[in-house]
């Protein structure tokens, strides 16, 4: 095989692993479903590589939410800090000139 075919197969494997193994994550993190149901979704998920997680996830679509832990959502705060601030690039010149002035006015004092 060529290298090119070769690394294609890894990512690949790599993505249908991934798939299965976050799926098997949050379906093992349910609490409505019995321990036989929890098992016979693992079978399938591992069993039917692209199928069985794509069906959990169409049949436990809503259950499968992420649950929030109490606390301070700093990501969400960063984030938001990062959309509201100005951005550098259009308010760099101001800046700079703002700065200058005020240097200036202080070594005049002086």
């Amino acid at each position: 095989m060529q290298t090119g075919s070769l690394i294609l197969l890894a990512v690949l494997t790599f993505a249908v692993n991934y798939l299965a193994a976050f799926v098997t994550y949050h379906v093992s993190r349910q609490e409505g479903l019995e321990p036989s149901q929890k098992t016979a979704i693992y079978l399938l998920i591992w069993l039917l590589p692209i199928i069985g997680p794509a069906i959990t996830i169409a049949a436990l679509g809503s259950e499968l939410v992420a649950h929030r832990r109490p606390g301070i959502p700093l990501f969400e705060y960063l984030f938001l800090a990062a959309v509201i601030a100005p951005n550098d690039r259009e308010h760099g010149a101001q800046q700079e000139d703002v700065g200058a002035e005020e240097s200036d006015s202080i070594d005049q004092n002086y």
